[in-house]
């Protein structure tokens, strides 16, 4: 019988209360197999309340789309090692993956698996604790039955299901498009940022993402628990299929491979080609199980990289763009104002009025400073992003009375590079993203950074972790900053990122939830529904949209738009579920005429959100 080495316990174990846990004990044991678990796993199921949905709905918001061949994910990788390591691992051989599917970003938690399955088998207690202690045959059960909780609940479709990766699946994911030992690189020194281990670990005890994910957005993929796999066991890979398939011929069916190293191990059994062999009736401490989402056949207009998931929750059969008005010089920064009209820049030189009701387009402020981004705050007062190209290079707020002063225009005595977009958090907090991607005035800051003016007026940096920020949004619960980097310069980042908000206003824990790549327009404004999902403007040509994200980065739907979107809002009221979309207007008819920026709006399926009035 194989069993999993029982690491040492260190005296620098996390607690629970104020009790260290016990020490490590044997644990693994060997039972038949259950039939009558995988049979309960298929009856179809119904979510029992509104705490098993919101699990439910969180674990389909933390599913990694992949995309083989497309965006940042290639087509083929190298699997297992040339040189070194063991004969299992050998052959190194080229795999092929043949299309699209989705990667749980974290192991099973055990709060989710008590309210699908009824029960914890966990010897380390904890709700976000990776759940242990199951068997092959359990854990195939359980993505039997939270398949039919998903289908039940609409997160997915019918034809989409829920189950283990297939060791090729597991090791392209966890190399994260590196040939190298571990997909951090070579140097095991920087193994405890991403893994726990014998040297760090006392047991499974951290809650799952405690340490830092691999360039894919995949936390504990090296070492926390390992990880059951749908393949049999095989003591090499000759023979092996190459299109990503689970190898289940001509193996012992009694084994079954698990990756990814756990706690009880030493460093180089965390590795991204490392197989462990294991009777498929095991149960460890250290055993548990990462999922994956098969993508639907039915899915969106898949654009890119991003593969719509929920299309229909998102955009109603036979919704249609309409023009409201296609006279601008470069629209912008749609607003909702308190009496339910909607805000925009002309950025030439004016901000805009739109009355939904009637249509009519009127001036509401000219000159504008060159006015970008536009939000009323929670006293209904108008504050704006001023830019360069010979604007004030300030945040402004214009009055109800019309009366306009400016709210900050430096930071420790240097201007602004150029004032872009602007987020309200709840309690007052005003963020703006400040680059520069056009004007020739002189710069006097020499980085491009997300700043927060504070109530008091005190003017901080929130992060210049970013290279080029544009749109920015703030999460209904104040916790969360959702930050737009679009560096437009060739090799620069293009991709959607969050951020935690500290107690000072600060931004850290940065982590990229959707990443472009290549010479793609990125996203330019965003905006976000009741359920905190996010609409973010972005690409061009065929590719030009409205991108909507999960809160978590999940790929959930797109709307097409004749040309390149810079931002939107949705309405209010009984408007709330029509969303004001700025940006290129439909191509000319004319031959040689310049192309006007536009105003549209579409009707979606979700209300949107807005920071409260007082």
């Amino acid at each position: 019988m194989t069993v999993l080495r029982h690491g040492p316990r260190y005296s620098v174990g996390r607690r629970r209360g104020s009790r260290i846990l016990p020490g490590i004990f044997l644990s693994i044991t060997v039972i038949p197999m259950v039939t009558a678990l995988l049979l309960a796993a298929v009856v179809a199921a119904q979510p029992a309340d509104a705490e098993q949905l919101a699990l439910l709905k969180t674990f389909r918001d933390e599913f990694v789309l992949i995309t083989p061949g497309q965006g940042r994910y290639p087509a083929a990788y190298r699997r297992g090692r040339g040189q070194g390591g063991e004969d299992r691992e050998r052959p190194a051989m080229q795999v092929t993956l043949p299309g699209n599917f989705y990667i749980a970003r974290y192991e099973v938690p055990q709060n989710l698996w008590e309210s699908v399955m009824g029960s914890n088998p966990s010897r380390w207690k904890g709700p976000r604790n990776s759940v242990e202690m199951l068997s092959f045959a359990e854990a195939v059960a359980f993505c039997e039955r939270v398949t039919q909780l998903l289908r039940t609940a609409g997160l997915i479709r019918a034809d989409q299901q829920v189950r283990l990766p297939s060791e090729s699946e597991w090791e392209y994911v966890a190399r994260a498009g590196t040939t190298t030992t571990y997909s951090f690189g070579d140097d095991v020194a920087q193994l405890d940022d991403y893994a726990w281990h014998t040297g760090n670990a006392a047991g499974n005890d951290p809650p799952v993402g405690a340490k830092r994910p691999n360039a894919w957005g995949l936390y504990d993929i090296h070492g926390y628990l390992w990880e059951w796999c749908l393949d049999h066991g095989h003591a090499s890979y000759a023979g092996a299929p190459t299109d990503g398939s689970a190898w289940t011929q001509n193996g012992d069916d009694g084994q079954r491979v698990a990756r990814g190293g756990s706690w009880k191990d030493k460093a180089e059994r965390l590795t991204s080609s490392y197989r462990h062999l294991l009777p498929a009736e095991t149960r460890d401490d250290a055993l548990g199980l990462r999922c994956v989402l098969t993508a639907s056949r039915e899915a969106g207009p898949q654009v890119g990289g991003f593969l719509p998931s929920a299309q229909e929750q998102f955009v109603p059969a036979g919704a249609r763009l309409e023009v409201l008005w296609n006279e601008g010089q470069f629209t912008e920064g749609p607003a909702l104002a308190p009496d339910g009209t909607i805000a925009f820049t002309d950025i030439g030189e004016s901000i805009m009025r739109l009355d939904p009701a009637t249509g009519e387009v009127t001036v509401l402020r000219r000159p504008s400073g060159k006015a970008n981004g536009l939000m009323y705050d929670r006293q209904g007062r108008l504050v704006a992003c001023e830019g360069a190209m010979g604007g004030n290079r300030r945040l402004s707020i214009t009055t109800g009375d019309g009366q306009v002063r400016t709210l900050a225009d430096r930071w420790q005595g240097k201007r602004f590079n150029s004032p872009n977009d602007l987020a309200i958090h709840p309690g007052g907090d005003v963020y703006f993203t400040d680059p520069r991607y056009a004007g020739e005035e002189p710069r006097e800051l020499d980085f491009e950074g997300v700043f927060v003016v504070r109530p008091d007026g005190d003017v901080r940096l929130a992060t210049r972790d970013v290279e080029r920020p544009n749109g920015i949004l703030i999460s209904a619960d104040g916790q969360t900053a959702y930050v737009a980097d679009n560096n437009n310069q060739p090799g620069g980042k293009r991709q959607l990122l969050a951020f935690q908000i500290a107690d000072d206003g600060t931004l850290a824990s940065k982590q990229v939830l959707f990443d472009f790549g290549g010479d793609r327009r990125g996203i330019d404004g965003m905006t976000l529904d009741v359920e905190g999902n996010l609409y973010a403007t972005a690409g061009r040509g065929d590719e030009a949209g409205i991108y909507v994200f999960s809160p978590r980065g999940s790929h959930l739907a797109f709307v097409a738009t004749p040309g390149d979107p810079t931002n939107c809002v949705f309405g209010g009221g009984e408007d709330s579920r029509t969303l004001y979309i700025t940006g290129q207007g439909p191509p000319p008819a004319e031959a040689g005429r310049e192309r006007p920026y536009a105003l549209y709006r579409i009707r979606l399926a979700k209300p949107g959100y807005h920071l409260p009035a007082e």
